[in-house]
């Protein structure tokens, strides 16, 4: 029987585990730090693993004993450990060396530039004291991004115009604080803003080349003072001419950051001078993603990911195959109240139409939503596959009615 290794199976690396023992392998956990949130930690499933260790540098002598077949990043905070076992119990995997390039915002964007390809220039500050340095050399009209280095999603992330509100937001940024991941920020950058639609490309390394996984579209409104609240995220059909500049361009700057085993999920802006990458990180697509993608691609990502992992054959194809269309849609507050879940009658309404895959709020009966600006303040979404693209729009309004009024 095979053995595999999940480092913190949480987020959506939860999903590895029920279809590898559906495979018959036998699933280890190890738990990269006692520092992880409970938002995090509560995510495991203790069933699906044969043993769960949280770690210490003494359990490699345990692990060694199990003959692994692999060890699999289950979210962004498990990357080091996981690049850091691969190469000491000699199995197949990513170079604890290229770790920084699949974590760290400012030594993807350095890999993406030595390598010759699109990326944004960025000031790295590691502490307060550059603040100065760093904002004299901005420009007074230009827009700029302030990001924290090792955070995931959109938290910390602050949208800056002119030098003056850049310096703002570096001297209000959480310097050293624990983030949502559980970890020290480790320090900030400021980008140069890249406008442009945003896609997601989503891709799967079988020794160095890739296979595009799904390539997804988000739709982004102004609304409530914000020129990016997010509206929602469509599956789009990754052998489609038009969108073989971006493909080509992924698998380059996946190639950049050293991926040579597993998924790779690359938030890429479409600029007037082509594709440039936002981030990347060396794991599966976060939230539900995952699941829609089994219902709209083939083979999915999910698939693709465990036979790259267990050493299986590449595919033959570059890019899978579209059988359906996918939307994530979110939901936007316009306003501070109380929430309340939707009726039992709107409940079954939406769960009637025939696009409807499920729903999720992330906020509770009876507090108070936040006015959505961003994602950190989005407080729900839903997600719908159709064979038919012009269905989705319809089930939209409809879901967007019934789950949030």
């Amino acid at each position: 029987m095979k053995t595999v290794l999940i480092v913190d199976p949480f987020s959506t690396g939860k999903l590895y585990a029920p279809l590898l023992n559906a495979q018959g392998v036998r699933c280890i956990a190890v738990i990269s730090t006692r520092d992880l949130p409970e938002h995090f930690t509560n995510d495991l499933v203790a069933e699906n693993f044969h043993e769960v260790y949280h770690w210490e540098e003494s359990l490699l002598t345990t692990l060694e004993d199990l003959s692994l077949s692999a060890v699999i990043a289950g979210c962004e905070t498990a990357i080091y450990l996981t690049d850091y076992l691969t190469e000491l119990l000699e199995i197949s995997g990513n170079s604890r060396i290229t770790s920084d390039l699949r974590r760290n915002k400012f030594s993807m964007q350095e890999a993406l530039k030595e390598h010759e390809l699109a990326h944004i220039d960025s000031y790295l500050l590691s502490s307060q004291n550059r603040i100065g340095e760093v904002v004299a050399k901005l420009e007074e009209s230009a827009t700029y991004v302030v990001k924290p280095l090792n955070s995931a999603a959109t938290e910390g992330v602050v949208f800056a115009q002119g030098k003056g509100e850049a310096e703002t937001a570096l001297r209000n940024a959480a310097w050293r604080k624990k983030n949502d991941l559980g970890e020290v920020n480790l320090g900030f950058i400021v980008q140069s803003f890249i406008a442009g639609p945003e896609y997601v490309v989503d891709m799967v390394a079988f020794g160095g080349t890739y296979i595009i996984a799904s390539v997804c579209k988000y739709t982004k409104v102004q609304k409530n003072g914000s020129m990016f609240v997010y509206e929602s995220l469509d599956t789009l059909d990754p052998q489609a001419v038009e969108l073989k500049p971006l493909t080509d361009y992924a698998r380059q700057a996946a190639a950049a950051l050293g991926v040579r085993v597993g998924p790779i999920h690359m938030e890429i802006i479409w600029s007037d001078a082509g594709p440039v990458m936002i981030e990347a990180g060396g794991r599966l697509h976060g939230g539900i993603a995952p699941l829609l993608f089994q219902q709209v691609y083939l083979p999915d990502l999910l698939s693709l990911s465990i036979d790259s992992y267990l050493g299986q054959p590449r595919p033959e194809v570059d890019e899978v195959s579209e059988i359906s269309h996918g939307r994530i849609g979110f939901f936007c507050s316009d306003a501070r109240r109380t929430f309340a879940p939707p009726s039992t009658q709107a409940l079954q309404s939406a769960q009637a139409d025939e696009a409807y895959c499920g729903h999720r709020y992330f906020i509770a009966a009876g507090h108070t939503t936040p006015v959505t600006i961003d994602f950190a303040t989005c407080p729900g979404l839903f997600w719908l596959q159709s064979p038919s693209a012009l269905q989705l729009d319809a089930s939209t309004a409809n879901l967007r009615k019934q789950l949030w009024g």
